[in-house]
This record gives structure tokens, C-alpha cells and sequence, in this order.
């Protein structure tokens, strides 16, 4: 019993499993087996995989694909007669031979579905995205809320007013300024032709929760199309092999536009991976692995490897405290990746001075955001990373091993718009004055964060708002030697900034804070003034009852607040 779409998942399936035993062999060859000394493991069997678990992972994903191959291609050879067998389920998510056969006959129904048909459609359609639209992931607290459905949307109800009559494009240029809850909720069902509209050409960010069933995504993804970026939320382990295959069947059929991918507590596997390349090879720019609620995935290094496919047009990768992550894996994706233009790789304590060198070798003409972990990082990366010009946004986080003594190099980022550097302990005053000297002004600098920088003094944050005139965003934690002559020179010359933390800064008094925000700081949103034991809390309730708005951190890290509202 033949089927297009039956034909289409096997084709993919197969390459999948070929996928596994590619790189099940690549590991085989590079296995790093433990080395126990002293009851402790071996330093290089952290730093490099793979390691054997890996192996057995990739076995048992291998048998998993392989029985769902022989389940698929057994029902396929089934008679007509054998009705009973094509009801079975072939999955958790109740996916039988005809659920998936049905979804072609639709297909081709709707080929020749009359303007009514259609109408019930993208009703149905609708109702799914407005339903999507009342719940939103709170990323503080980790749960699905509910959405208010107040709008301030008014629509004419006057002939002469007609939008209608306006063409498409100037429609759309309408629909640019209003937010996706409000243009399915409120604008959408108005009528069939801004419907149609809506759903074929605006671009749309979807974000599917456990709030509605895996065959309303499907029947999703069969009538949106213009779909740019994607968010999995909170499905864990609730989504079959199966279900994901025919998702993205569906996806990459109507949305040839897709663009970003993320997971957010989804349970993350090889073949979900092997799929991602299979289905979006020539779409797919980012994706975003977000931390799992409950547990990681453990062997994040076969993710990694296996999104390392030359044909994949991926750019964007974040995968930021993940587990597993060994220098096998990112020697994999840096190597066999054609661009990286963005890498977030955060809490990811494996990333040494060989990982760097690869990095800036290969992607040095297209790296503009990097945000990594810095523990096994020497000055030796810092000079690697000089090739790469067109950085826009640096994060280095734990340098306790870097000396700043060629910090020189960052003035060759001309387009540097953030910079981060956090734990130096150990960077002496040279290596920032060198950072920050009369030489050089890094003036599209909006965002600068300098934590735990024992030795930074008055002078050098003098420097600092001398060479940094656009600042918005400045942090610059436990300076021991920063005083109020430091604090003034940041209250009076920073005209831009909205966010300021000085963070265990507790030489500091606050005086001019009499002047925030009338005289000074006109624009400022939140301040952090957590372990700055000099600042009195007097002064920062007054600085609050005088402006409300601003978000200001005691020496408790508490919000101040009046306690007489």
C-alpha cells in the first residue's frame, strides 16, 4: 500500500539512521576511554571525547530508528484487507498507518477544497493560534501564563475607512506595527481575506506549548506559512520519533522560510538532531538549546557533531550550560560548519586554547557574537581572537587565567557594541589601563561589564567614561580601590546610561544620588547597589520617591521601596 508521504518519512528515516553509524564509527576511532588515577578521572577525559557512553547512545538510538523503520515498512506492505493492522499505533502519540495516510488525502483535498472548505479551514487554523496566543512561557518563573486579552486595536466601522480597499502591501506595512497575539486574535478573524492574508505573509514567531494537542501542530503546520522562527516549550518527553519526523515533514513543506528553531525543556535526542538536518538543511540559520527544567541532556557532544553537516546553513548556536560538551564535540561543529556568525556557549568549562585557535582559523571573516566560558582560556586565545574583526558582542566569562596584558587587542574591534569579562581577580590595573587609554575610544560601546576587577581605581573609570561615551548598560563589580570621585565621573558623564551595578563597591558614599535623576543620569532604569555598605538606605529611598520607575537594589540586594504605599 503505497504512500507519499509513508515514502518520505522512510527516505529520511534511512538517512538518519546513516547519520548515527557515520558518526558512531568517527567515534569509535576517537574514543577517549577513562584513565583513573588516584580514584579521580584523567583531566583528558573531561577536556575530550567521545567517550564510551556516547558509543552506547548512538547503538541504542541506531536499534530505536531501525525497529521504527521495520514497524513503518511493514505496515506499508500490508494488504488492504489487513484493516485491523493499519489502526495499530506506531507511536506514544497514537500515529497509525491511516492517521498518516489521511494527512495526504488532505493535502490533496485541499487542492481542490471550494472557498466554504477553505473558510473552515483556516477557521480552525485560527482558533489554534488564538488559543497559542493566551499563554505565553514566563522565563522567571518557568511556567505558562496566560495572557491578557485587552487590546487598544480599533477598527473603522466606516465606509470611508475601507481596508479592504488598501492594497496588500500597504496592508502589511499596517500589520508590521502591531504584535502577533493582537493580528491572530483581533485582526485575523475579522474576515477570509485578512485572514489569508495574515497567515501567508506575515511573518509569524511561533511558540507551541503542551496546551494544545500534537495533531492540532500538524494540522498547523499544513495551513501557516510564513513561519520564521519556532519555540518547542515544556513538550519534555511527550513527543514520539514519529510525531517529530511528521511535524517537520509538514513544516518544511509550507514554511520554506524558517529560520530559527529553539527547545525549551524538550527532551533532546540524536535522532531529533539528525532530523533537524534532514528536514531544514537549507533554512534552518539558528538554533537554541535552552537549559532543561529538570535534567540536561548528558551527552550533548553527539548534538553538536551531528548539526556539523556542510550543507546545513546554520550560523547560530547556542547551547549554554549544557552537559556533556567536550572538545570533540566543538571541534566537530567548528570544523564542518561552513559559517558561525554566532556561538553561545556559556558555562561550558572546556573550552581551551586549541578549541579558539580552530575557531578563528576557520570563521574568522564571519564571528560577530561570541559568548563563551573562560576557565581554560589563556592570553594565547586573546591574540586568536584578533583575526576576527567583525566581533560585535565579546563575553569571557572566568578569566581567572588571562594576565590583560595584550587587552590592546580588543581596540581592533571596530564595530565592539558589548563587552564582557567577568572573574579577573588576578588582571592588574596596567592590563585595564592598556584596555582604556587616551588612544582609543570605542564608540559604539553600549553595554560594558567588568566583574570582580579588584584594581580598577578612580582614574581608570575616569578613563573608562572617557573612551566609552555611549554606555547604556555598566557594570563593574568589587573595585576595592573605587571611591565617590570614580561614582561622580559615572553619575555626571554617562548621559545614556539606563542600567549601573556596583556590585561589592564599598568605598562608595552616593552623595551626588541627590541629583539622579533631575540633574543626572535623566535616563537611568535600574540601579545595583548589592554590597555597598556606604550608601545609606535613606538616600535610596528618597532617589525612589522622587522617581518611582527605577529599579534600585539595597545593600540587601532588595527592591527599595516605600513602605508607606
Amino acid at each position: 500500500m503505497s504512500s507519499s508521504i509513508i515514502d518520505h518519512l522512510l527516505l529520511h528515516f534511512h538517512n538518519v539512521k546513516h547519520r548515527l553509524e557515520t558518526l558512531l564509527n568517527i567515534c569509535r576511532l576517537h574514543e577517549n576511554s577513562a584513565v583513573i588515577f588516584d580514584d579521580t578521572y584523567d583531566e583528558s577525559y573531561r577536556l575530550y571525547g567521545p567517550h564510551d557512553s556516547d558509543i552506547e547512545e548512538l547503538e541504542q538510538s541506531i536499534i530505536t530508528i531501525s525497529k521504527l523503520i521495520e514497524n513503518l515498512q511493514q505496515e506499508q506492505n500490508s494488504s488492504d484487507e489487513c484493516r485491523d493492522a493499519l489502526n495499530y499505533p506506531l507511536c506514544d502519540n497514537d500515529w497509525t498507518f491511516e492517521d498518516i495516510k489521511q494527512l495526504e488525502e488532505n493535502d490533496n483535498d485541499n487542492d481542490d477544497d471550494d472557498d466554504e472548505e477553505q473558510q473552515q479551514q483556516q477557521k480552525l487554523t485560527l482558533d489554534i493560534l488564538n488559543q497559542l496566543s493566551l499563554f505565553t512561557f514566563n522565563e522567571n518563573s518557568n511556567q505558562i501564563i496566560e495572557q491578557s486579552t485587552k487590546t487598544d486595536i480599533f477598527i473603522p466601522n466606516s465606509s470611508v475607512y475601507n481596508l479592504l480597499g488598501l492594497p496588500p502591501e500597504l496592508l502589511l506595512h499596517i500589520c508590521s506595527f502591531i504584535s502577533p497575539f493582537e493580528l491572530l486574535t483581533n485582526l485575523a478573524p475579522t474576515c477570509h481575506y485578512i485572514a489569508n492574508l495574515i497567515l501567508s505573509h506575515v511573518p509569524i514567531e511561533l511558540d507551541l506549548t503542551k496546551i494544545i494537542s500534537v495533531f492540532d501542530i500538524t494540522h498547523l503546520f499544513s495551513y501557516v506559512t510564513s513561519v520564521r522562527s519556532i519555540t518547542f516549550t515544556d513538550w519534555e518527553n511527550d513527543v514520539s520519533i514519529l510525531t517529530w519526523a511528521i511535524w517537520f515533514h509538514r513544516l518544511a513543506r509550507t514554511n520554506p522560510n524558517l529560520h530559527t528553531i529553539r527547545f525549551h525543556n524538550i527532551l533532546i535526542s540524536p535522532i531529533l538532531i539528525c532530523l533537524i538536518v534532514e528536514y531544514f538543511p537549507h533554512c534552518l540559520q539558528t538554533i537554541i538549546f535552552d537549559p532543561q527544567r529538570n535534567k540536561n541532556y548528558e551527552k550533548f557532544d553527539l548534538v553538536l557533531s551531528l548539526l556539523a553537516d556542510n550543507q546545513m546553513k546554520l550560523r547560530n548556536i547556542t547551547a549554554s550550560y549544557q552537559d556533556g560538551i567536550t572538545n570533540f564535540g566543538l571541534l566537530q561543529l567548528m570544523n564542518n560548519l561552513n559559517t558561525i556568525v554566532e556561538l553561545k556557549l556559556l558555562y561550558i568549562d572546556i573550552i581551551n586554547d586549541e578549541t579558539m585557535k580552530v575557531l578563528c582559523d576557520k570563521h574568522q571573516m564571519y564571528l560577530e557574537k561570541l559568548e563563551i566560558n573562560g576557565t581554560e582560556l589563556t592570553d594565547i586565545s586573546v591574540d586568536y581572537l584578533d583575526q576576527c574583526r567583525k566581533l560585535e558582542i565579546i563575553t569571557i566569562e572566568f578569566c581567572i587565567n588571562l594576565t590583560g596584558s595584550n587587552f590592546h587587542i580588543f581596540h581592533n574591534f571596530s564595530h565592539l557594541k558589548e563587552l564582557s569579562l567577568t572573574k579577573m581577580p588576578n588582571i592588574p590595573l596596567e592590563s585595564f589601563q592598556i584596555l582604556f587609554n587616551d588612544k582609543h575610544s570605542f564608540a559604539h560601546l553600549i553595554l560594558l561589564k567588568l566583574d570582580e576587577c579588584h584594581f580598577i581605581d578612580d582614574n581608570c573609570l575616569r578613563a573608562i567614561m572617557t573612551m566609552c561615551p555611549c554606555l547604556i548598560d555598566f557594570t563593574c563589580s568589587w573595585a576595592y580601590n573605587l571611591t565617590d570621585e570614580g561614582f561622580n565621573e559615572i553619575v555626571m558623564r554617562c548621559h545614556h546610561l539606563r542600567r549601573l551595578s556596583l556590585l561589592g563597591c564599598h568605598q562608595i558614599f552616593g552623595h551626588v544620588l541627590k541629583d539622579v535623576p533631575e540633574k543626572h543620569l535623566q535616563h537611568i532604569e535600574q540601579l545595583n547597589f548589592t554590597q555597598c555598605n556606604q550608601i545609606k538606605d535613606d538616600l535610596l529611598l528618597d532617589l525612589y520617591k522622587r522617581n518611582k520607575s527605577i529599579v534600585i537594589l539595597d545593600y540587601y540586594a532588595s527592591l527599595v521601596t516605600d513602605d508607606h504605599e
